[in-house]
């Protein structure tokens, strides 16, 4: 970070814009942290997908089957890797408000530009406590923190919620996984310009550019939707930003067959309680990324469905950009 804590919802402004992406971690043969897979997939996002920054250590990545140790050890690799080309966040979720600051403080020291930290979903049941939760991690460290509001999972951090917490002074940002654009648009009168709201899915991201003025993306679409040669969300995304939107209309509408294979194999799964990540890192594997396994209790495809998928990817033409 180089900002100071005063500083840090300015620094919200001017970084936390553009389409961001999150990614899952891969894990080798002794279910470790695969550096050399992790880099590569950084890499490829940085210099093919020309991502505006990355997410590090989210749901999708699997942070809560990791011990802090190996999670510190992945925000360093990643960190390194990325080599100062985009801004970089850390996931610093944690139960325990003790480790979450544990984290925040690490990513803080190694350089990142900011911490994403969720609501605890055990022992916080109402807003005094998640504000309690937050204010004591701020008091502690310097780094930007970025809320993370999951409601289908946590206490949800509503608009009296997100304004009171917005006057924290390093509080800047909000990562909004509730889907509704009402819910979206409740959070943006609370807190003003006072913290930056991201979206969390490709699909409305045309309509809050032109129409809700919103501009930070931050999911696992643009890597998945995306390869080397082929980058229409990011032409569409340029396009919007620069007034286009008849431009922008066309260049999304492209997407429409991809998001049809995302409605089945991720958020058929995701609208079903089961976490699709054994989904993500095989569609990843189709388009040139690595994959792998995933950690229990994460369930694994079968061969079956594999071929089905494979299937239905070729059949949107993505598979048509990748090179042997």
């Amino acid at each position: 970070m180089n900002y100071g804590k005063n500083e840090a919802k300015e620094a919200a402004r001017q970084i936390l814009k553009g389409v961001w992406t999150a990614m899952p971690y891969c894990w080798d043969r002794d279910d470790e942290f695969d550096e050399i897979a992790n880099r590569q997939n950084l890499s490829h996002v940085i210099d093919n997908i020309k991502v505006d920054g990355h997410y590090c250590s989210g749901n999708i990545a699997e942070f809560w089957s990791m011990p802090d140790k190996e999670r510190m050890l992945a925000h360093e690799i990643m960190y390194d890797e990325a080599n100062g080309k985009i801004p970089l966040i850390a996931g610093c979720h944690h139960q325990s408000v003790k480790q979450a600051t544990a984290l925040a403080k690490h990513a803080q020291d190694v350089g990142y530009d900011f911490v994403i930290i969720l609501t605890p979903y055990v022992a916080a049941r109402d807003d005094d406590c998640i504000f309690s939760f937050y204010e004591y991690i701020c008091d502690r460290v310097d780094i930007g923190i970025i809320l993370f509001n999951v409601p289908q999972v946590c206490h949800p951090i509503g608009p009296d919620l997100a304004k009171r917490l917005s006057k924290l002074k390093n509080i800047c940002g909000y990562k909004q996984a509730d889907g509704s654009p009402a819910a979206t648009h409740s959070i943006m009168n609370a807190v003003g310009n006072d913290i930056v709201i991201s979206i969390a899915d490709e699909a409305p991201w045309l309509t809050s550019i032109s129409q809700l003025d919103l501009q930070w993306l931050v999911n696992y679409n643009p890597h998945l939707y995306q390869v080397k040669g082929w980058l229409p969300l990011k032409d569409y995304t340029e396009a919007a930003q620069r007034g286009d939107i008849k431009q922008a209309t066309e260049i999304a509408s492209s997407l429409q067959s991809l998001r049809e294979v995302h409605a089945k194999w991720i958020m058929g799964y995701w609208n079903k309680g089961r976490m699709p990540l054994a989904e993500m890192k095989y569609w990843q594997e189709l388009i040139g990324m690595n994959g792998g396994p995933s950690r229990p209790p994460v369930l694994e495809m079968s061969d079956e469905e594999k071929k089905e998928m494979k299937k239905d990817l070729f059949n949107t033409g993505i598979l048509d950009y990748i090179k042997e």
